[in-house]
């Protein structure tokens, strides 16, 4: 990343399995996946999302407000969403039980 890149990556690319069989939880699949990220106050949040099968995908801040969300979506850039005064997000990655889905998961911060 060169000197005077404003795009700071916080997170990724990191593909994750959402929608695994697994008879060790309720209803026998892992049909949502969260992911947290540290943040920085008054900067932007980005998420870019690259799935092989539709995910609904939701970010969250860290008094449990949403920030935005996308439904059935396979290749799609989320935000930019203010991070304002907290130091932590979060983001939902969801499938319906049954389906499965190899989600790529990139996040970075901007400047306001």
């Amino acid at each position: 990343m060169s000197f005077f890149d404003k795009k700071e990556c916080i997170y990724g690319p990191v593909t994750h399995s959402v929608g695994d069989f697994d008879p060790t939880v309720d209803g026998c699949y892992r049909n949502v996946v969260t992911l947290a990220f540290d943040v920085k106050p008054r900067m932007m949040m980005t998420v870019k999302i690259k799935s092989d099968n539709p995910v609904d995908v939701a970010v969250a801040r860290e008094d449990h407000a949403a920030a935005g969300h996308k439904d059935q979506v396979t290749d799609a850039v989320l935000g930019p969403y203010s991070t304002e005064k907290f130091k932590s997000m979060g983001l939902f990655l969801g499938v319906y039980r049954g389906d499965h889905a190899n989600v790529t998961v990139e996040v970075w911060l901007e400047k306001e």
